[in-house]
């Protein structure tokens, strides 16, 4: 990330850069590549120190991925409607000048550009500055009508008086003239653009305060194209950005403030997002920002909505998209897409679920297209897939679908919403990729290729390794390989993680049997220093899909070095974040998933380390985003911290009207999972309610594990029972089961939580009447999966076998009619003697049933012994109500030290049993 600290002490130079001949410099050398040696020159030239070499190399780098970190897609796509003035106002009203003067009466008077061609003609040789400047105004408002057939003869007849008109303008005439020349495709290093942007920092430095219609087209017209990096050429907007700031109060102001904080994303302080944050507030409380000023809200939100510091703004975001839902059918469509982008991400508010459904589906009636279809999909019933499924091999076999912005993208999108994993579909979607990919010419790719690395891992990652397009990895393999090898992406350590991950995970390389590549393990420690967590994470996950898919059976010597030495680099980042104050819940979790992906770190110290530092977190950024990677995270680590489990509790307490049931769900299934009960059980009941609420929105698989969640807290509404036990939603599930994505594992899954949940039904609610029909299942699975004794199980059977003096009195393996599992059952009388297992049921209330559980390490929390997980819980409980008195052996007491002492393990039964000889 750009440091604000580094970005301070380089503003003057920063500043002093930019002047004209620097900008034609600039432009120079954007034709070639940024290599050492250019690097070297700026620093030279700029008189940076030798350690800000590093961030030269990173943040001055003018290729538009280098840009596109900071900016998100929906401005980086279309900043046509950035202007100064509202989209809804009429064009003739951005006019610059209504003065009474001929030639302005008669430029204003022009309806199409062949007219405004003639006038200027008929004009050229009395224009005045205003008259330039108005003509480039129509000119581009015609354009903005599609009218393009004489805007090149017109900006030939106009651009060299302009020039002569430069050093009369103001700022106001500068920036309109600015934006609208470079917004109608002239480049950068044209003279005039070149005079006009220079003359136009020199305002912004020597001005007391520039106007924000100013400031804002600038901005624009400087991103267009990203040909700078915004932040360093407009680093002297900050000192007037600080003074709008602070005494804004229309809406037209915050809209314009927002898009030029977007743009300076990486210059913005606290302080300033604070003062800003509050004034919107204000104006949303007084109703100067409402439903009926959308734009005003989209850019706001587009600029609260980046990735670096959205989750510091949920709340802000959350009064935004519940301040713009009145009018969510009134929007265009590419507005509703920006909206339903992100609320995707934040998963908040709830109630903007069904008016964005309502209104995506009546757009995709009209407007059907990968972007819109890839929209809706998220929001859609589960009884739609199989239409949509259709709507989207219908888009991948049309040529015009794979023509427009981005399909590719969002075709992906669509794809993994909707779980396809026919083989024929794959490759379909996979093809046009790599086709895509091969209509490119090698010297013209940059780094837009890694999209498709990274999608292509998502999309491997949740077929669990099934699906393979193997023409399509070695092409990305060798992109990358070329990229790392001789690309300047391959000194940029953000870019060089992605490129280094997709290799490390499939290989396709000079003796990829048995090693990585050298250059990368090279370059992986030489800039181990400068690797952010999300950077680490990418490496960590490619070396986890290599070892699932390339050294599944074997890692070769060669290939145990490197990654021994990858692993110390990993665990350098991590130190290196953990010692940060800084530290935020966004971060922790991403440095779990990282650590996680190596099973060779799971026991070590940094690993423990960084689990314990969710103790200390202090999560006042907390949302449905970070509950859900929070509830992963906790989950995937057998980690129990009840502080943290108790605030996401309160959270779906005080926001339960906010919360989506997908994340409800995730929260719940964790908290069973752990084995921890909320203080209060308000929340269980609000989660019950939200449950309700989306039942028609989420998954099956979701549904009925928060149900069983619920169940073991015995909370669950009985309302909630009937809808899942009814003859329409086990169809639904059917359903599901057939078009998911696993077939090998996510059926039975699926089954077996419907198994345990009817289960939990049946004994804790015998007043739903709920019948138990998974006796047939529970057979199936017995005779798939045939007892395979442990060590653990056979030392306690012989020591049970010395106690008891005969195998008779003990039965192992025991299933119950509810298909509970009993590693051994012993029948007692009421002297404490053991039976043989009575043959007539008239005995049962004369005898006690013991059921011995051996408790293994993951049946209890992985930093608590004593925490007994849910599962397990749930089980004892059902087995007492079964009547059996439940007795269980913790493995890890079993295994300790006193328990190796001669006859130690004999005496630790006859204690358990009660029996004295």
């Amino acid at each position: 990330m750009y440091s604000g600290q580094w970005a301070k002490q380089q503003i003057k130079v920063i500043t002093y850069l930019w002047r004209r001949q620097q900008l034609r410099m600039l432009n120079e050398m954007r034709s070639h590549v940024l290599g050492g040696g250019m690097v070297a020159t700026l620093q030279k030239d700029l008189c940076l120190p030798k350690n800000s070499l590093c961030a030269t190399q990173r943040f001055l780098s003018s290729s538009r991925e280098q840009q596109d970190k900071y900016v998100p897609k929906e401005e980086a796509v279309n900043h046509e409607d950035d202007d100064i003035l509202s989209q809804n106002l009429n064009f003739k009203q951005m006019m610059m000048y209504n003065e009474e003067d001929d030639i302005i009466k008669k430029l204003n008077a022009c309806e199409t550009s062949e007219q405004l061609l003639n006038v200027s003609e008929a004009s050229l040789g009395q224009m005045q500055k205003e008259h330039v400047v108005q003509t480039i105004v129509l000119l581009w408002m015609f354009r903005r009508l599609n009218d393009v057939d004489n805007h090149r003869s017109i900006l030939d007849k106009i651009e060299p008086l302009l020039m002569q008109y430069v050093e009369q303008l103001n700022v106001n005439e500068i920036s309109t003239c600015y934006l609208y020349i470079r917004k109608m495709g002239e480049e950068n290093s044209h003279p005039l653009l070149q005079e006009l942007l220079t003359r136009a920092l020199n305002c912004v430095e020597n001005s007391d305060v520039v106007g924000l219609p100013a400031l804002s087209r600038l901005i624009v017209g400087i991103n267009a194209g990203r040909n700078f990096f915004t932040p360093m050429l407009c680093a002297n907007f900050i000192r007037h950005l600080h003074a709008h700031v602070n005494q804004f109060c229309t809406d037209d102001e915050a809209r314009m403030i927002a898009i030029i904080m977007l743009n300076l994303q990486p210059l913005i302080d606290d302080g300033l997002m604070s003062v800003f944050k509050q004034r919107v507030k204000t104006l949303i409380d007084n109703g100067e920002i409402s439903a009926a000023k959308p734009k005003t809200i989209i850019k706001i939100l587009n600029m609260l909505n980046m990735a670096v510091w959205s989750n510091r703004h949920m709340d802000l975001i959350r009064d935004l998209l519940l301040t713009i839902k009145p009018a969510i059918n009134q929007l265009d469509a590419n507005d509703l897409k920006i909206i339903s982008r992100i609320y995707q991400y934040h998963m908040e508010p709830a109630c903007l679920q069904e008016p964005l459904s309502l209104a995506l589906e009546e757009l995709l009636a009209t407007h059907m297209s990968p972007e819109t279809l890839a929209c809706y999909v998220p929001f859609s019933q589960p009884n739609k897939r199989d239409t949509l499924t259709n709507a989207f091999k219908a888009l991948l076999a049309s040529a015009d679908s794979w023509k427009q912005t981005n399909a590719t993208g969002f075709l992906f999108s669509i794809l993994r919403s909707l779980k396809i994993s026919d083989t024929k579909v794959c490759n379909a979607y996979w093809n046009g990729v790599l086709n895509e990919l091969n209509a490119v010419p090698d010297n013209e790719t940059h780094t837009s290729f890694l999209k498709h690395c990274h999608r292509y891992m998502n999309f491997n990652n949740n077929l669990g390794g099934t699906y393979r397009h193997m023409a399509l990895e070695k092409k990305l393999s060798q992109m990358c390989m070329r990229a790392i090898e001789h690309d300047v992406s391959g000194r940029i350590p953000y870019i060089f993680a992605r490129l280094a991950s997709f290799v490390l995970a499939y290989g396709h390389t000079p003796y990829s049997w048995k090693k990585y590549p050298n250059i990368i393990l090279s370059k992986i420690i030489n800039m181990a220093d400068q690797f952010t967590v999300a950077d680490c994470f990418l490496i960590s996950r490619g070396l986890r899909i290599s070892l699932e898919m390339r050294y599944r059976y074997q890692t070769p010597q060669l290939a145990n070095m490197q990654l021994a030495t990858i692993d110390s680099v990993l665990t350098s980042c991590a130190d290196r974040v953990l010692a940060d104050n800084q530290l935020n819940t966004s971060d922790l979790n991403a440095l779990v998933r990282m650590l996680s992906n190596r099973k060779t770190l799971q026991n070590s110290v940094v690993y423990h380390k960084t689990l314990q530092k969710y103790k200390e977190i202090q999560c006042e950024d907390l949302n449905s985003r970070i509950m859900r990677d929070m509830s992963y995270n906790f989950l995937a680590t057998n980690y129990i911290v009840p502080e943290v489990l108790e605030v996401m509790f309160k959270y779906v307490q005080n926001h339960y009207e906010h919360i989506l049931g997908e994340t409800v769900e995730k929260l719940l299934s964790c908290a069973y999972n752990l084995g921890y009960t909320p203080e209060s059980y308000e929340s269980l009941e609000y989660a019950g309610f939200i449950l309700l609420r989306d039942f028609n929105y989420m998954s099956g698989l979701s549904l009925v594990q928060a149900c069983l969640a619920l169940c073991y807290y015995k909370t669950i509404p009985e309302e909630l029972i009937n809808k899942v036990f009814c003859v329409k939603f086990i169809q639904r599930v059917e359903d599901e089961i057939q078009m998911c994505y696993s077939k090998a594992t996510y059926p039975e899954r699926v089954l077996n939580i419907v198994m345990q949940l009817n289960r939990s039904v049946c004994l804790d609610f015998p007043e739903a009447n709920v019948p138990w029909f998974q006796q047939n299942f529970i057979e199936a699975q017995m005779s798939k999966r045939p007892f395979v004794e442990t060590p653990f199980n056979s030392d306690v059977k012989n020591l049970l076998t010395t106690v008891l003096k005969d195998e008779s009195y003990f039965r192992c393996n025991h299933t119950t009619p509810y298909g509970y599992q009993i590693d051994f059952v012993i029948n007692f009388d009421k002297n404490r003697t053991p039976l043989q297992a009575p043959a007539e049921t008239t005995m049962l209330d004369r005898i006690t049933k013991v059921a011995i559980l051996l408790l293994k390490l993951d049946s209890f929390c992985a930093n608590d012994l004593n925490a007994l997980r849910g599962p397990d819980s749930l089980k004892i409980k059902h087995l007492e109500m079964m009547g059996y008195k439940v007795l269980h052996i913790n493995e890890h007491d079993w295994n300790s030290k006193y328990m190796n002492a001669p006859g130690a393990k004999t005496k630790y039964l006859k204690c358990l049993l009660q029996i004295s000889n």
